[in-house]
């Protein structure tokens, strides 16, 4: 029965939410109110008057950088914890609490945003350093310090005890603060709150414990907004690691209990706080059902009712982006979790934007100028289209091998997008790139993740899928010119102004004119302009062309008008600048993964498991130039 309910453990990515809520049952014996943290904490200031940051009308990040130019910004500091302190935010009695560090603080402003778009102003924040608390306290926002000074002497490598004990924190943060008669909601900063949370207490009056599941499929029915029809304690559920936690928590005997045991296994679980947690749930669950709320059961010996929240409703990366399982599922979701993602924190950052979901300063989106590409090559649009059936197809390498030729392809355009970009000093915004495919960490199972069959191609291709977001402008001695990256819903994102999506110009290679110092204007689709220019020209030739255009905000590139994506830009003039460019197009790509090991032999492809995506799959402007110089 276990074995049934238990799918596939992804130990790298933590996914899903996970949700406690601790049923008011009779109070335990409290605490003294002022109990102190295991860590150290200390301050010189206090911040109160509830949890919402005291912003003046401003957005939270025009609110972070007026405190940050104060003279006070770097004295004031986080107060202890201490039960008055959340007695201050409580909003019905209720707590959201996180904990922050300096490595975190953008994605701590970008949760403080959505936090207020949804109106949940009852945020407490664990600042666990001495810049973060100084930040916060700076900002308005309610929070209190939880320093473990101890934790980079460990190490923070994944594996490390640094790391472990990382994991830990909130479930020390809990231990505190669990016979205090609060009920919390445990966030981690890299959840967008849709809407507050604290009805699932009156949805589900009988549950302690309520998990988000670690996966990427519902088994409910369209319209089903309640828990998990499968939920048991043998899910894959999610407390979170390092920075990925959501909890709630209903102050009660049982729960507190629970919660008091998880701290306890601290010293004799070895593992991160989520497996430890799996450990104790699974122990001697029981197999009880509620009568009142069946979609309940018993775990942790018996002694609490537990539920799955589905993943179409506390989503992650996958089911929100790609599947849009809460379309699928007609619900409306309570928060987004930034798991299934790739290339760490610059990945779920770059996986944020990609869903209109990063704050971003406004000069991000109102300043500058920008190139990018319409993928309608006409020789290539039979590798675009869908092979009828696709979706159906149940060969692996079939549907890899097709990913593979369609993505290079696009990939391809975009770089020719990306060296005009450069070249013109501007900024590129990618295009609506198209996944036959999924990317993974173990291999796929045709083309998908296995408990997500359903989920038609193509999907929309996430940054993190093709490029580590890390690698676009690092080091431009080692890895070549740096490239200034928008993410492809940038034109439609409700941040950017209207002066910018309406500034825009299509320029389009065409092999119908006879010249090679000549533009010619027409009117294009929707009353745009259209520019059409000789093919083929190296930038010292096109760029003197398009001067006179430089007040178009947007560049909108075309290859409707020639005969191939290499005849449509001929790149740079400078060998150097070519080859600095190229580097950066090689470094900046990521992977494919995977095709299935057993699988690959059949095929001959025991030497492709791992795919290292390519730009150049056709041509690269750096042999080109050299190829002009020989001939010199």
């Amino acid at each position: 029965m276990a074995a049934a309910w238990h799918s596939v453990l992804r130990c790298a990515l933590v996914c899903g939410a996970f949700i406690i809520g601790i049923h008011s049952h009779e109070l335990q014996h409290r605490r003294s109110a002022s109990g102190q943290l295991p860590a150290r904490s200390s301050s010189s200031a206090s911040v109160g008057g509830g949890g919402a940051v005291r912003t003046s009308g401003r957005s939270i990040l025009e609110a972070s950088a007026v405190a940050a130019s104060t003279d006070s910004a770097a004295e004031a500091r986080c107060p202890a914890l201490s039960r008055d302190l959340l007695q201050s935010v409580a909003k019905q009695n209720t707590v959201m609490l996180a904990v922050a560090n300096e490595k975190q603080w953008d994605f701590t402003l970008n949760w403080l945003e959505h936090l207020q778009a949804a109106e949940i102003s009852y945020a407490v924040v664990a600042a666990a350093d001495v810049l973060t608390s100084q930040r916060l306290a700076a900002l308005g926002q309610a929070c209190f310090e939880h320093i473990d000074d101890e934790i980079p002497k460990l190490g923070l490598t994944w594996g490390e005890e640094g790391w472990r004990r990382m994991t830990w924190a909130k479930v020390f943060v809990l231990d505190m603060v669990a016979d205090w008669g609060f009920d919390i909601v445990v966030s981690d900063v890299d959840v967008v709150w849709f809407k507050d949370p604290t009805p699932l207490f009156t949805e589900h009056p009988n549950a302690d414990l309520l998990f988000g599941e670690d996966g990427t499929q519902s088994l409910n029915e369209a319209g089903d907004a309640g828990l998990e029809v499968t939920s048991s304690p043998f899910h894959d559920f999610n407390t979170g690691k390092v920075s990925q936690r959501v909890y709630l928590m209903r102050h009660g005997n049982r729960t507190t209990a629970w919660v008091h045991t998880w701290r306890q296994f601290f010293a004799n679980c070895t593992k991160h706080d989520q497996h430890c947690a799996y450990d104790l749930m699974r122990d001697e669950p029981g197999d009880e059902k509620d009568a009142k709320d069946p979609r309940l059961h018993t775990g942790w010996k018996g002694q609490l009712w537990m539920g799955v929240m589905p993943p179409s409703i506390f989503m992650n990366a996958h089911t929100h982006y790609l599947q849009q399982l809460h379309k699928v599922k007609q619900v409306e979701p309570y928060a987004v979790h930034l798991t299934w993602t790739y290339n760490g924190a610059a990945g779920k950052r770059a996986r944020l934007r990609d869903m209109g979901l990063w704050y971003d300063p406004p000069n991000y989106y109102s300043s500058g100028s920008f190139v990018t590409v319409d993928l309608d090559l006409p020789e290539a649009r039979h590798q675009f289209a869908k092979p009828p059936g696709y979706n159906d197809w149940n060969e692996n390498e079939d549907m890899v091998a097709f990913y593979l030729e369609t993505i290079h392809a696009q990939l391809q355009q975009a770089y020719v997008g990306m060296a005009l970009a450069v070249a013109s000093k501007r900024a590129f915004v990618l295009p609506k790139l198209q996944c036959y495919c999924e990317k993974l960490w173990y291999g796929v199972v045709r083309c998908r993740v296995v408990d997500a069959q359903a989920m038609p191609f193509p999907v929309p291709c996430p940054q993190d899928y093709l490029f580590d977001p890390a690698h676009y402008a690092d080091d431009p001695v080692g890895h070549g010119t740096p490239i200034d990256i928008r993410e492809s819903s940038f034109l439609d994102n409700e941040r950017t102004p209207q002066e910018v999506k309406e500034s825009l110009l299509i320029i389009q290679p065409s092999a119908a004119l006879q010249c090679t110092d000549c533009v010619k204007e027409e009117p294009g689709e929707g009353g745009i302009m259209l520019l059409m220019v000789p093919p083929a020209l190296p930038d010292a030739q096109l760029l003197p062309l398009l001067e006179p255009y430089s007040s178009y905000r947007v560049w909108r590139f075309s290859f409707a008008g020639v005969g191939s994506t290499q005849r449509a830009y001929g790149g740079f003039s400078d060998a150097a600048a070519a080859q600095a460019f190229d580097r950066r197009m090689e470094w900046m790509t990521t992977d494919f993964c995977c095709r299935r090991e057993e699988e690959a032999p059949r095929y001959h492809k025991t030497d492709a498991i791992l795919v290292k995506l390519n730009m150049t799959s056709e041509f690269k402007y750096s042999a080109m130039s050299n190829a002009v110089t020989a001939q010199r």
